[in-house]
């Protein structure tokens, strides 16, 4: 069984509240939520940086709750990335290994520079790097100590849409390769979709049931490619038209979509809507300010959720349950 990389238990500190999470060793937790909602408060307290009033923080099973920051094992990539402009790519990735006067500087910080492909960048400094290079070299400076946890505070914000997407991606690849346990801040739900294993929605300092952020897994038995980058999924008694590129259709598939994709009306909608099913509310949980529902769609159970405000309208009745073209992701199965 898996031990757990990270553990939270009860925390009070700054703005948060009892906060509870844990993460096994390896796994990409993220933590979802908006601005002033005690995302960067979490990472602070975690890291050291911040004293907490009440609870415990374990990493690898070891309690670091009054160690200070240099004494945790934990690599903390900030917003703006902080990069010493007056250091080469090389002088900053190597930074960390100066600081714990390790050995074999020089064969860490290359070794780190190939596998990451900015070696030929070493001699540059940072202002004379792209915002994806800038990302890389974090990372690099990040990972090159061998750290037990690694947290990053939103640190793809500056990006325009197709770098982050393509960061995004080389850095779950990345991660996943040194098997670190990871926790990472966005207010981005598509941002938090895609790079979790895991997903902690925080509000006003507290975490909410997670299941308003469940991605739903769906099999799908067949695809029918269309034109402009779509496909008919077929599930059997229902079909959705998914966002797909030339898909291979001797492979299987999933559909995922988070539960946030999902939109429920007690009302068939007044002009035709792509990917509206009629669904039945098998159950219900209050969390907060939403409503979490349990879905039948023909033969398939999914999990959605609504504002507590729309309860009264729609509780007790057959629904249409309309799924978000841009929520759905198909992956191989």
């Amino acid at each position: 069984m898996a031990k757990f990389g990270l553990e939270v238990i009860s925390v009070n500190a700054g703005i948060l509240k009892n906060i509870n999470l844990s993460l096994r060793e390896g796994e990409i937790g993220v933590v979802f939520g908006p601005n002033g909602a005690g995302k960067t408060t979490l990472l602070n307290a975690i890291s050291g940086i911040i004293p907490i009033r009440k609870g415990k923080i374990k990493i690898n099973g070891r309690d670091v709750t009054n160690a200070p920051p240099e004494n945790r094992n934990i690599a903390y990539i900030f917003q703006n990335l902080a990069l010493f402009p007056h250091l080469t790519v090389y002088e900053n990735v190597a930074f960390p290994l100066r600081i714990k006067k390790e050995q074999n500087i020089d064969k860490k910080t290359n070794s780190i520079l190939n596998k990451l492909g900015i070696y030929t960048l070493k001699n540059r400094f940072p202002g004379k790097l792209s915002g994806g290079e800038k990302q890389r070299v974090a990372i690099a400076r990040a990972l090159v100590s061998n750290p037990d946890i690694l947290l990053l505070d939103e640190p793809f914000s500056s990006l325009d849409f197709e770098m982050r997407k393509f960061i995004r991606q080389e850095f779950i690849n990345i991660i996943k390769s040194y098997q670190i346990t990871t926790l990472f801040v966005t207010h981005d739900p598509y941002e938090a979709e895609e790079i979790a294993d895991i997903i902690f929605t925080i509000k006003n300092g507290e975490i909410q049931n997670n299941d308003s952020f469940t991605i739903n897994k769906l099999n799908v038995k067949k695809l029918k490619p269309l034109t402009g980058g779509m496909a008919i999924a077929d599930f059997g008694e229902f079909s959705l038209v998914v966002p797909v590129c030339e898909p291979d259709l001797t492979r299987s598939y999933i559909a995922e979509f988070p539960a946030d994709s999902i939109y429920i009306s007690s009302y068939k909608p007044p002009v035709p809507t792509l990917n509206t099913i009629k669904g039945k509310i098998l159950s219900s949980n209050k969390a907060g300010e939403r409503i979490i529902l349990k879905l039948q769609i023909s033969n398939q159970v999914i999990t959605g959720n609504i504002p507590a405000y729309m309860w009264d309208e729609i509780k007790g009745q057959n629904v249409f349950v309309i799924i978000k073209f841009r929520g759905i992701k198909i992956k191989e199965a």
